[in-house]
């Protein structure tokens, strides 16, 4: 069965070994956000979740990239006739080696940047933006074992970066909370904001995996999935509120003005 869906549904399998992700490289990213999409991935469901989540059984590659360029969705075949031995010879296979991590990346431009050379010239010469160039550089700011979490795989980026600015041990026990609980991007984001409004412990907040109402998380994901870039709507009993339209360079945000209507006359 063929599907297309939201990044965030996806996760990495609990039956994948400890190995570095395949990370695209920054040529590869850029060919898929001009592009629009990327190949299919194969999947299977995680039935105890509402709505369906999705383990991936092969596609890692293609599932960061589609993350890396901003994609709001992915193309994907369900394979729920495998059995969890299958599913773990599927991901013992060989894979291609995998390129840099981004810890890897981050050191490499705080080496040049330590030589001399401005995050924004770095940056180019590898490929990345000063934007990208900068988050990357802001992972260093993780505590040790995170790093190494993200390193080895079992943490993405997008899952940790929200923890930068915390104090290490705070980091610590909020990342071992993320990779126990399998939280998504949006959920860990979600928890964030919790956490804000809660002086307590990190570890002792209860938190449901998904705080929105089912109308409020239609809405984001709907208006996401048009705008091409997480939504997050946040409203007070009175009717005032904001909508955070986000993005992670400033090609996301110039596409995302040209879908709004936006025209700078200046021009």
């Amino acid at each position: 069965m063929w599907l297309e869906l939201e990044l965030d549904r996806l996760s990495l399998s609990a039956r994948r070994p400890q190995r570095p992700l395949p990370w695209p490289t920054a040529e590869e990213v850029e060919t898929v956000r001009e592009l629009g999409f990327v190949d299919p991935v194969t999947v299977r469901s995680i039935p105890t979740t509402r709505p369906t989540r999705y383990e991936i059984v092969s596609g890692e590659k293609q599932w960061l990239a589609a993350q890396q360029a901003g994609l709001p969705k992915i193309a994907a075949f369900v394979r729920d006739g495998l059995e969890d031995e299958e599913v773990q010879r599927l991901l013992s296979l060989p894979t291609e080696k995998a390129p840099s991590n981004p810890i890897q990346e981050a050191r490499a431009l705080q080496h040049q940047v330590q030589q001399g050379l401005s995050v924004t010239r770095a940056g180019a010469r590898r490929g990345y933006s000063r934007s990208v160039a900068s988050h990357l550089l802001r992972l260093l700011r993780l505590e040790p074992t995170v790093q190494q979490w993200i390193a080895e795989g079992t943490l993405s980026v997008g899952q940790t970066k929200v923890l930068v600015g915390l104090e290490p041990k705070r980091q610590l026990h909020l990342a071992r909370r993320i990779r126990h609980e399998r939280l998504t991007v949006r959920q860990v984001e979600a928890l964030m904001r919790q956490i804000r409004r809660d002086p307590r412990d990190p570890t002792m907040i209860a938190f449901d995996a998904d705080p929105r109402d089912p109308d409020h998380a239609r809405f984001e994901d709907r208006l996401s999935e048009q705008l091409g870039v997480p939504v997050t709507l946040e409203y007070a009993r009175a009717g005032s509120g904001r909508l955070i339209l986000a993005f992670n360079d400033l090609e996301i945000l110039d596409g995302l003005l040209e879908r709004l209507g936006y025209r700078d006359d200046a021009d």
